[in-house]
């Protein structure tokens, strides 16, 4: 199964994908004028600058429409404990006065207890 295949079982009409995911970004690059188009939020419907491919739907679902041979999916989910994680990590970094960095390094420590890191390019 490929990556249209698999978004397009998975296309849901409430922000969750299987498993508890959430749509953190809905993106598309249309290989054809290499535009990359975003859909911000529901009804969002968005065509690319050569009219090749559009997205719609935002965080809520994801659709497409047009030639989907000519694009890239670039979309994003997350699972809602992680999302849900990276938000408690934010609140106490506030809380606690953290500055920029000390709030950008709470975030990818959760990031790294859910194993969403790759060690290796650190």
């Amino acid at each position: 199964m490929d990556i249209l295949e698999f978004l397009v079982i998975n296309m849901v009409m409430n922000n969750k994908t299987e498993v508890n995911r959430i749509i953190i970004q809905n993106e598309l690059l249309c290989k054809k004028c290499n535009d990359v188009i975003w859909s911000k939020y529901r009804h969002d419907f968005k065509y690319c600058k050569c009219g090749s491919v559009a997205v719609d739907g935002g965080t809520d679902y994801l659709r497409r429409v047009g030639n989907l041979v000519e694009s890239v999916e670039r979309s994003m989910s997350m699972d809602e404990d992680v999302l849900r994680d990276c938000q408690e990590a934010l609140h106490w970094a506030q809380d606690t006065e953290r500055n920029d960095l000390g709030t950008v390094l709470a975030i990818i420590r959760v990031l790294r207890q859910h194993d969403l890191l790759d060690m290796n390019k650190f």
